[in-house]
């Protein structure tokens, strides 16, 4: 057997790293960021396509039905954090699922990824249907459990988005919505492909905060929709009341005590005099957005 690189990790070695063993510390770190730096150059280039995809999972979530993230390893665990940081308090309608599942240990997660079947069996026990959305996170396209996810999803007529270092897959093939970054040849060859998986983190925050926007999580720049579940989140609370309204310490812990503890409710009532029932009623009409409930407040106001 040869103890040369094969080819598909010679064509992979970056032109201009090749003496980055022989750089001093800092000099090498310089590469390295320059070339972290052109990830966010290539990501912006698929802005057309990202802005599709939180269109359509936004417009997936609005009308009831549920976006799937999908990902066997440093793709699956990336696809469980975003759907953790999107929604700390649980949201039925994000899931994250990972081949093998989160606490499995490493060699079953990696037998997982390998079984086209079990894909096609975990979105079954989902009951993944066409009313839902499928985005898969795959830098080579090419793990069969990640086919069998999306094989199930494209036979039921889902939407599907790919997430992917490799545009000409064939798995691109099935989706409706292809994501992949030309973020080029990795600063080392064979170590993990850390410049794809930036690409991919950027993406998924930047679908995180699409979504929290487009589904009423946000008003202005601040999110809106935390839970007081310790004390952290409670002083959170407060001070989001107090940056929204203006008000002072004590009016926002009057506000969020009066409005159950609900932030959007709280700076509702805040600034528009409101009681409490009267605005959840006009929250639970607008969907929960706070910023068309501010305006409607404002219209009936101007009408009275």
């Amino acid at each position: 057997m040869s103890n040369k690189p094969n080819g598909s990790v010679m064509e992979r070695r970056h032109t201009e790293t090749a003496d980055i063993d022989r750089l001093a510390t800092q000099d090498m770190l310089a590469l390295i960021n320059r070339e972290d730096q052109a990830v966010v150059n290539a990501t912006g280039a698929c802005l057309p396509e990202i802005a599709r995809l939180v269109d359509n999972a936004s417009a997936t979530l609005n009308r009831g039905g549920r976006v799937v993230i999908v990902g066997a390893g440093a793709s699956g665990r990336a696809a469980l954090q975003m759907v953790a940081d999107f929604a700390p308090d649980a949201h039925p309608q994000l899931i994250g699922l990972m081949a093998g599942g989160a606490e499995a240990k490493r060699q079953d997660q990696e037998k997982a990824a390998a079984n086209y079947a079990l894909g096609v069996a975990d979105l079954q026990a989902i009951r993944f249907g066409h009313q839902d959305m499928l985005v898969a996170l795959s830098v080579s396209g090419k793990t069969p459990w990640m086919w069998g996810a999306l094989r199930h999803a494209w036979s039921v007529g889902a939407c599907i988005a790919l997430l992917s270092h490799a545009r000409e897959s064939e798995a691109a093939q099935m989706a409706d919505i292809v994501i992949a970054p030309e973020t080029g040849a990795e600063v080392i060859a064979g170590f993990n492909e850390p410049k794809a998986r930036l690409a991919q983190q950027q993406i998924l925050t930047m679908l995180a905060s699409g979504l929290a926007i487009r589904t009423g999580r946000v008003y202005s720049n601040l999110r809106v929709d935390l839970k007081p579940d310790n004390m952290h989140w409670i002083e959170r609370q407060i001070a989001l009341v107090m940056a929204a309204t203006q008000c002072n310490r004590e009016q926002a812990k009057s506000a969020l005590a009066a409005s159950d503890n609900d932030c959007r409710t709280a700076i509702l009532m805040q600034l528009t005099g409101l009681n409490n029932a009267k605005a959840q009623d006009l929250l639970a009409e607008n969907h929960q957005s706070l910023r068309i409930a501010l305006q409607e407040a404002k219209l009936h106001l101007v009408e009275a």
